[in-house]
This record gives C-alpha cells, sequence and structure tokens, in this order.
C-alpha cells in the first residue's frame, strides 16, 4: 500500500460557475453571460480574472489562486487583502456561484442557485441537533446525484458519491451508523451549506412541528 492511502482524504471547498455562464474578457472588463442576463465585472484584479478563469472550466480550489484562501468557517476579520477582493466580486454574483464539498478529489455535495438574486452565505456555527431537512424539501435522483430541491427555495443542493445516503440521513437528523462515515468535518460542512441553502428547520421534538427555517437566504 502507497503511503499516501494510509491518510483520510481531507475535506476541501471548491467553486465554480454555473455550466450555462460564459464570461469574455475584453479590455479592462469582464462580461459574464448569465441565465438572469450580462453583467460586467469592471477592471477586475488579475486574481479574480484567474478565479473566474478557472471557475469558468468545472469545480476548482480558491487556494490554488490565492494562496490562504479562507474557508467558510474563516471570520472575515482574518481574511487577507487578496481574498477580500475576490470574495466581494463573487458575492455580488453568488447567482451564478456553484459552491462544492469535495473529500479528497472526489465530490460530495454542491449547491447550485436557481434563481436570480439567490445568496449563499455559509458559515462556521453548526445548525442545532435538532434541525433537519424542510418538509417542502424534495429529494430525487438523477443518474448516480441526489438532488434535494424545493419550489420555496433559490438553491438546489447536490449529494454525490458513495456517501450521498449517508450525508441525506444527517441531513434528515438522524445520526445511526458508523461514526466515521461520513467523516465529521463532511458531516458539519455539510449541515453548514444546507442551512445556508435554506434547506434546514428546526423542530421542537422529534415529529414536532417547524419552528422556524435555519438561515436561509
Amino acid at each position: 500500500m502507497r503511503i499516501d492511502r494510509l491518510a483520510a482524504p481531507e475535506l476541501s471547498e471548491l467553486w465554480s460557475l454555473r455550466e450555462d455562464v460564459t464570461i469574455r474578457f475584453d479590455g479592462d472588463g469582464a462580461l459574464l453571460r448569465t441565465p438572469w442576463g450580462r453583467r460586467v465585472v469592471p477592471r477586475p484584479a488579475p486574481t479574480v480574472r484567474e478565479a473566474l478563469r478557472r471557475m469558468l472550466l468545472g469545480p476548482i480550489s480558491l487556494a490554488n489562486v490565492i494562496p490562504g484562501f479562507p474557508g467558510y468557517e474563516v471570520p472575515e476579520e482574518h481574511w487577507d487583502d487578496a481574498s477580500r477582493s475576490l470574495l466581494a466580486v463573487l458575492d455580488v454574483h453568488q447567482d451564478v456561484v456553484v459552491r462544492h464539498l469535495a473529500v479528497g478529489a472526489a465530490l460530495c455535495l454542491s449547491v447550485v442557485p436557481v434563481e436570480p438574486g439567490a445568496g449563499f452565505r455559509p458559515t462556521a456555527v453548526e445548525p442545532d441537533g435538532r434541525a433537519r431537512l424542510r418538509d417542502d424539501v424534495l429529494v430525487r435522483r438523477e443518474g448516480r446525484t441526489t438532488v434535494l430541491h424545493s419550489p420555496r427555495l433559490h438553491h438546489h443542493l447536490e449529494l454525490h458519491g458513495p456517501e450521498a445516503d449517508r450525508l441525506l440521513d444527517r441531513l434528515r437528523g438522524h445520526d445511526e451508523g458508523a461514526p466515521a462515515h461520513p467523516p465529521p468535518a463532511v458531516a458539519r460542512a455539510a449541515r453548514c451549506y444546507a442551512a445556508a441553502a435554506g434547506l434546514l428547520a428546526e423542530r421542537v421534538a422529534p415529529g414536532g412541528e417547524i419552528t422556524g427555517t435555519v438561515r436561509g437566504y
């Protein structure tokens, strides 16, 4: 067995643009063609240009563009100037930015915006243990992908790979099964992402009434 296979794969956050977005870099600006219309990013910094170019090709780690790029759990006061500049641009265009979680090289979760103006800002505060999928969230299979969606929400959540069913159980509030599957960091990040997408709601007790959506945008 190779030594690099002895360590557990690490959780990583990846970023991409919706597949129906195109970009043209023209002079000092970048022109985005999106499902919601054309947009201009005026005078993007070189790191912003490079990040947008790579995100157009598929999920990437922005730490490969800006070393030390912060994860969702890093408070804003700890961002460096280059990260802050890039995140300011991406924040304006959140409704065409797809966020992903991966374990090693394998995607396990994607949050896809499906409405103009969709906002997605996950935080390090893990949802309460009573938080679970809202009753109006529908689950369907698309090939090997499990899609969670609701007509009331601005995002779809997609689960990929061998951990999809276990992650779905965790989002439903079920903690049964081997504690290492999915790894705790993956389950925690998945719940934080699902909460930011508005898919989770707190219940007063198992089977009780929904008391409110958890951090939906």
